[in-house]
């Protein structure tokens, strides 16, 4: 399911915060680099052919480890929740979709 909702203007993450999620019905984690974010949300660019697509879902709740771009900083385990899943703003990032 896609949803282009998006309720705030972004900002792009220029450090190297990552996250790393693994679906319930995944064998396998997944790392992403953060990629945009609001005071409400977060965003990563996941290819549009991604198996991941087919396990998650909008309203899912994921327990998600986020690692921080100092790199002295201990990762940090939060439930998250899937807002959205739409496709990037006109010509960037063909052929991925946004998860935020």
């Amino acid at each position: 399911m896609v949803n282009n909702k998006r309720d705030e203007i972004r900002k792009i993450d220029k450090n190297n915060s990552r996250v790393e999620m693994q679906p319930a019905t995944s064998e396998m984690a997944y790392l992403f680099k953060l990629r945009d974010f609001s005071k409400t949300g977060l965003g990563i660019l996941v290819k549009e052919n991604s198996d991941i697509l087919k396990q998650i879902n909008i309203g899912d709740i994921l327990e998600m480890k986020y690692y921080p771009f100092e790199e002295k900083s201990q990762p940090r385990l939060l439930k998250t929740q899937i807002r959205h899943i739409s496709m990037p703003e006109s010509g960037k990032h063909k052929k991925h979709m946004v998860v935020g």
